[in-house]
């Protein structure tokens, strides 16, 4: 048999450093950013999906989706993942869209596509605003072309950048700014603020539920990107979810953050523990990233985990997500049976 381990995003200390930034701001004068594009029209839309939109509209436009996925950041995810290739799921608050998300191959965000050069988000849209006025009581800080936001006609508009592959645009997180507020700290920016939106306040069973959601976001994700990349789909194994997921649970019941476990030993360990044999594994975890999407990216970004999830060797994943204290640990485990 053949094992593989990569080494674990560091997403402990990064999340630290960003809590660490956070501040009351003084009173500033920042504005939010004026657009190169201002003669555009006012909506933004993803295969026709626009921020506001009411979900009855969004039913005669895409159709009932296969999922409605919940959240811990207070909105219903309604995921479209048919066509992988014009994958987006939706994010609903009171009936409207306030944010959504895409990173399927036929995205174009107003001529900006998947696979584009980042040269192409500044040319369309200029180069971003280091210090961004989200709301008039919140700011984002650290704003560069490495994850750009821009606000446009009352729409946040954050591009996801693959740097390992050539600096590309991965896909697009569009919100309405109120919403945008709520989860800016989980994008990973520092942010500066006189006052933070409220949080939603969920029960232990609604956040239970929104890791599983998570889940089955992150494996549609992972596979839109092995279609870009042509490669073999892999299909969701319970059996090795479970595996996975007792690991994240480990990691948050006993405070540490490795593949190897002092109770359950290496990945390789509980996968035959579990009775799933294999001729091919390899495990990613991380801590601390937003949702899903999040993860997903910052994956990608990593050489090693990247070499996991585009690994045309393996053909099964299970992934496992569990909540300690508001933020979430990932494991995803990858065999071939």
């Amino acid at each position: 048999m053949r094992k593989r381990k990569v080494t674990s995003i560091l997403a402990v200390s990064l999340t630290l450093a960003l809590i660490g930034q956070l501040s009351p701001a003084l009173a500033a004068n920042v504005t939010p950013a004026a657009s190169s594009t201002q003669a555009a029209s006012n909506a933004i839309s993803v295969y026709g999906v626009q921020l506001g939109m009411s979900t009855a509209l969004l039913e005669q436009l895409l159709g009932k989706p296969a999922r409605k996925d919940p959240s811990h950041t207070g909105v219903e995810w309604w995921i479209y993942n048919g066509d992988l290739d014009n994958y987006i799921q939706v994010g609903i608050q009171n009936a409207k869209v306030v944010t959504l998300f895409s990173n399927g191959t036929k995205l174009n965000v107003k001529g900006v596509t998947i696979g584009a050069p980042t040269s192409a988000i500044q040319n369309a849209w200029g180069t971003p605003k280091s210090t961004l006025a989200i709301t008039p009581t919140l700011h984002i800080r650290d704003n560069s072309m490495s994850h750009p936001t821009y606000l446009l006609n009352n729409q946040a508009v954050t591009f996801s950048i693959d740097q390992l592959g050539g600096n590309k645009v991965a896909g697009v997180r569009i919100s309405t700014p109120e919403y945008f507020a709520t989860i800016a700290m989980g994008l990973m920016y520092p942010i500066s603020y006189t006052q933070l939106p409220v949080q939603p306040k969920l029960t232990e069973e609604q956040i239970k539920q929104a890791a599983l959601a998570y889940e089955k976001e992150n494996f549609d994700l992972l596979n839109v990107a092995r279609t870009r990349a042509n490669l073999p789909l892999l299909s969701w194994d319970e059996g090795v979810a479970a595996v996975a997921r007792a690991h994240s649970g480990d990691m948050a019941k006993n405070n540490y953050f490795n593949h190897t476990s002092p109770t359950t030993g290496s990945p390789f360990d509980r996968l035959k523990r579990a009775g799933i044999l294999y001729g091919y594994a390899g495990e990613n975890i991380a801590y601390g990233q937003l949702d899903g999407i999040e993860v997903h990216i910052g994956w990608m970004n990593s050489a090693g985990h990247r070499q996991n999830l585009l690994d045309n060797k393996f053909k099964q994943l299970g992934i496992g997500v569990v909540f300690k204290d508001g933020r979430p640990y990932y494991t995803q485990n990858f065999v071939t049976r």
